[in-house]
């Protein structure tokens, strides 16, 4: 293989790893987003939850 063929080797296996670092990096965001949501979800749903057993309680009195 001749130097300049060599060259455009090396070019596209730094693309193909830049390319490959980058999807692993949004992958890791979309994850964490996607538990920070889940966990915020919980956090709705439990205060819900503790806001309508205070309207009954407020209720029965």
């Amino acid at each position: 293989m001749s130097g300049g063929a060599q060259y455009v080797v090396a070019a596209y296996a730094v693309i193909w790893f830049l390319v490959l670092a980058y999807v692993v990096m949004l992958g890791a965001r979309t994850a964490r987003v996607g538990r920070q949501v889940e966990a915020m979800m919980r956090m709705l749903d439990r205060r819900d939850a503790e806001r309508s057993d205070s309207e009954t309680a407020e209720d029965r009195t």
